[in-house]
C-alpha cells in the first residue's frame, strides 16, 4: 500500500469528478461528509488546547504571587489536553470512520447495481424469478423490472466483496478494482466485519479471508491514520474508475454534480 497515492487527509474537498452515476453522487457526497466530521474533530481538539494554553498564559501572567504561580504552572503541565483525550480514543475514532467509509462504499456498488438492472432490464436474466402474486401487484413492466432489481440487489449486498467484483465481472464485464486494489479493499472490509461483530478483535474469519498471521489470533486490529488515509483515497479512486467504465459500456445516464462545499 505504500505506492498508492495518498491525497492529504485534512482536506475533504480534493478534486472529485464532475459528471456521473447518482450512485456515486451519494457516494462522494457521504464520502466528503465523512471526512469533514474527522477534519472537524482533529480542528476542534487543538483549537480547545489552543484556547486553554491563551488563559494559562493569562492567568500566569496575571498573578503576582510566585508561589500561585508555580501552583498554576504545575496544574496546566498535569491537565490532560484535548489532543491528549483524541490520541487516547484513536483506534475507537478511526474505526467508526473506517466502517463509515466501507458502508458507503458497499452502498455505492449495490446503488450502481440498482441503476444498471433498472436502466437495462436485459442484464436481468430470463432465471430472476417473481412469484406470481407479487407480479400482480404491479401495474406496468417498469414497475416489475424495479421491483426484481431490488431483490437482486438484497441478495448480492449479502455478498463478500470478492464475490461482488466477480459476479460484476462475470454479468457485465466490469472491473471494480485491480487485484491489488481489490486485496486492500477487501482486508479494509473485513477489517469492518470484526469491528462491528467483534470489537476489532482478530478472529479466524478475518485471518482466513485476509491470509494474517495466525499469531496474531485474539489480538485487536490496531488502526493509524495513515492507513485510514490510504482506505480513503482508494475507495474514492475505484467509484471514479468504476462509474466512469459503467456508465461507458452500460449506456448508464451522467449527471452534473453540485456537490456543497
Amino acid at each position: 500500500m505504500n505506492k498508492t497515492r495518498t491525497p492529504n487527509f485534512s482536506s475533504p474537498f480534493s478534486p472529485l469528478p464532475r459528471i456521473g452515476t447518482t450512485a456515486a453522487l451519494d457516494f462522494f457526497a457521504s464520502w466528503r461528509e465523512i471526512n469533514s466530521l474527522l477534519q472537524f474533530l482533529l480542528h476542534l481538539a487543538g483549537k480547545a488546547d489552543l484556547t486553554s494554553e491563551i488563559a494559562h498564559k493569562a492567568l500566569i501572567e496575571g498573578e503576582d504571587d510566585p508561589v500561585k504561580k508555580i501552583a498554576l504552572d504545575k496544574r496546566w503541565k498535569e491537565q490532560k489536553k484535548a489532543v491528549d483525550v483524541l490520541r487516547e480514543q484513536r483506534q475507537l475514532l478511526l474505526e467508526v470512520i473506517l466502517v463509515r467509509h466501507i458502508e458507503n462504499y458497499l452502498n455505492y456498488l449495490s446503488s450502481l447495481l440498482y441503476e444498471i438492472f433498472t436502466k437495462r432490464p436485459e442484464t436481468l436474466r430470463s432465471s430472476e424469478k417473481i412469484e406470481v402474486s407479487d407480479l400482480l401487484k404491479h401495474n406496468t413492466m417498469d414497475d416489475i423490472v424495479r421491483d426484481i432489481a431490488v431483490r437482486k440487489v438484497s441478495s448480492l449486498s449479502y455478498s463478500s466483496l470478492s464475490n461482488l467484483a466477480e459476479f460484476f465481472s462475470d454479468r457485465f464485464g466490469l472491473s471494480i478494482a485491480s487485484s491489488e486494489q481489490l486485496s486492500v479493499a477487501c482486508e479494509a472490509a473485513e477489517i469492518r466485519n470484526i469491528s462491528v461483530h467483534n470489537r476489532c478483535i482478530i478472529n479466524e474469519r478475518y485471518m482466513s479471508r485476509t491470509g494474517c498471521d495466525s499469531a496474531l489470533l485474539g489480538q485487536k486490529k490496531e488502526l493509524f491514520i495513515g492507513y485510514l488515509d490510504e482506505i480513503v483515497a482508494i475507495l474514492a479512486d475505484l467509484v471514479k474508475a468504476l462509474d466512469f467504465s459503467a456508465t461507458r459500456k452500460m449506456k448508464l445516464k451522467n449527471i452534473r454534480f453540485k456537490l456543497k462545499k
